[in-house]
């Protein structure tokens, strides 16, 4: 992190450095600063960036894992009741050919226990350490406990299930009631304000050319031309984050 950090930060004085010399920056005390200016800003935002990176990529699992759990544990439910054990259970999963995070966490047990030569409840500790704290992370814990004493795994992922169901559904009724927010505010942007701005300044060209020095024709077509696509952009990208994607 440091190293690329100064990697960004000597980018950065040879960019000012550059941009001194060849745009003839003025007054020369400036043009001596900014290469400095230039290379400790890129050097710390370089740095806080990558502070951030494994955060970001940390929750970014955590919602991936908290999405799938619902579907994944009914199907390990399925293979359950079919008589196979955690073990093959996760042997299974790991055959899925998608890129969903079970699926890859499946393979990385099933690669702990066949090439890495680990026990089942190891290779479950293994991959605990490394999966953010929340649902997952309990079932899997709950399901080396089951293993340990010798419980049924069908019930315990039939009774897990029922949760993660409920859950699901509690979360789903939140997102339709913030779609009905979103479905308002689409009227109200898209709709009321755009047809009342352009009435509001027709009737206002009648009697004035422009407003406070801006020609209202201008107005009409900034409105009509900035204003409404960014509002539609900026509806579809809330839209886009409340709307679960499976």
């Amino acid at each position: 992190m440091v190293f690329f950090s100064l990697l960004a930060a000597i980018f950065g004085v040879a960019t000012g450095l550059a941009i001194s010399i060849f745009m003839n920056v003025q007054p020369v005390a400036f043009a001596v600063l900014l290469p400095i200016i230039v290379g400790a800003g890129l050097g710390q935002m370089t740095f806080f960036v990558l502070q951030f990176m494994p955060s970001v990529h940390v929750k970014n699992r955590s919602s991936k894992l908290i999405e799938e759990l619902p579907h994944f544990i009914g199907y390990m439910a399925t293979l359950s009741t079919n008589g196979l054990s955690l073990e093959g259970i996760f042997k299974a999963i790991s055959t899925e050919d998608t890129d969903e995070e079970i699926v890859k966490d499946s393979k990385f047990i099933t690669r702990n226990i066949h090439i890495l030569g680990m026990d089942l409840v190891t290779a479950i500790a293994d991959l605990i350490k490394r999966t953010p704290k929340g649902p997952y992370a309990e079932l899997l814990e709950g399901a080396i406990i089951t293993t340990q004493t010798g419980g049924d795994l069908k019930e315990y992922f039939l009774a897990t299930a029922r949760v993660q169901l409920e859950e699901k559904k509690m979360s789903l009724k939140k997102s339709t009631e913030s779609l009905g927010v979103i479905a308002e505010m689409y009227t109200i942007l898209l709709i009321v304000f755009p047809l009342m701005s352009i009435i509001m300044l027709s009737i206002m060209a009648i009697m004035s050319a422009d407003l406070a020095g801006f020609d209202l024709i201008t107005l009409m077509n900034l409105l009509a031309y900035v204003l409404v696509p960014f509002f539609g952009v900026l509806i579809l990208f809330m839209m886009d984050t409340m709307v679960p994607k499976r």
